[in-house]
């Protein structure tokens, strides 16, 4: 799991002893984003992983067998670019002709091409430099590259080195991100009984949110070595739930046919999706979670 405010019930559940008051011995494997986690799981290293929805296309138009076991947490307000005011960027066309640092094959760079679409910048235009979420703010802080599109808490750290020479730009119509807990279909369907002790720690986890948000919020900082105030903003934009919507199914479709058009898939029909929803675990525990029509 990333450590990253995106991954919070799951450190919660692993901090609160909700996974072991369900009986599993969990194992957590801190990653620094979501992609890395998934690429543990393709190696055969983890069970689990949490992600962003991106990754996973991309894995599964590459030929992976995953499900989606729930979503874990959605936010439409985080993501953004962080650009120098010195290399005359003020606005999104200005970012025409320059380079922008982000880690390609993540929500970042799906982010940054949703952004310059609808803001009428063809994506040919801005130089993409593949730069690994704990390298891009030395970077843009170096001048190695004029801008980063990234999330929390990299893109607080963006502007906080900047400071006054930074501009941010952000537009939360462009895309909400959505993170995901996954594994392998096979396992899934081989360890059911699991998969709904998984459920109901994270259930917990996310109730624990709701009733103590001050403690909950402590409790992250702490594990992701943050301080509360630097993690404050962010918490207050995360939706912290967990469920199965029918719009997820819609954004899976449409970042397909993105993955395909980047190129990291081969040309063909988009994917039924439905089949990469391990929808058993919570609608056995909370059927009312999961709206996606089957």
């Amino acid at each position: 799991m990333s450590s990253t405010p995106h991954a919070a019930l799951l450190h919660l559940a692993v901090a609160k002893g909700y996974f072991a008051q369900e009986g599993l011995d969990v194992v957590a494997t801190p990653v620094s984003h979501g992609k890395a986690a998934l690429d543990l799981l393709t190696q055969g290293k983890v069970d689990l992983a949490a992600a962003a929805e991106v990754p996973f296309v991309i894995s599964v138009l590459q030929g992976e067998e995953l499900a989606i076991v729930t979503s874990i947490a959605s936010v439409a307000t985080e993501m953004a670019l962080v650009a120098r005011r010195d290399r005359g960027i003020t606005g999104p066309r200005d970012l025409a002709g320059k380079k922008v640092g982000v880690t390609l094959g993540t929500s970042g760079e799906y982010f940054l091409w949703a952004f310059l679409i609808r803001h009428k910048v063809a994506p040919d235009l801005v130089t993409m430099v593949n730069i690994p979420p704990g390298q891009l703010v030395a970077a843009l802080e170096q001048g190695r590259i004029d801008a980063v599109s990234t999330w929390q808490p990299v893109r607080r750290s963006a502007e906080a080195a900047l400071a006054a020479q930074g501009v941010t730009l952000s537009d939360p119509d462009a895309y909400t991100v959505t993170h995901v807990l996954l594994g392998r279909a096979a396992t899934l369907k081989q360890r059911p009984d699991a998969m709904r002790r998984v459920v109901r720690a994270l259930l917990k986890a996310e109730a624990f949110v709701k009733a103590e948000p001050a403690g909950a919020l402590a409790l992250i900082a702490d594990r992701l070595k943050l301080l509360p105030d630097d993690l404050r903003p962010t918490w207050k934009e995360l939706d912290l739930r967990v469920n199965l919507l029918q719009h997820h199914l819609v954004t899976l479709e449409d970042e397909a046919r993105w993955v395909i058009a980047r190129g990291y898939a081969k040309d063909g029909p988009i994917p039924n999706f439905m089949t990469n929803l391990s929808l058993d675990a919570l609608s056995a525990v909370r059927p009312e979670r999961v709206t996606v029509v089957h």
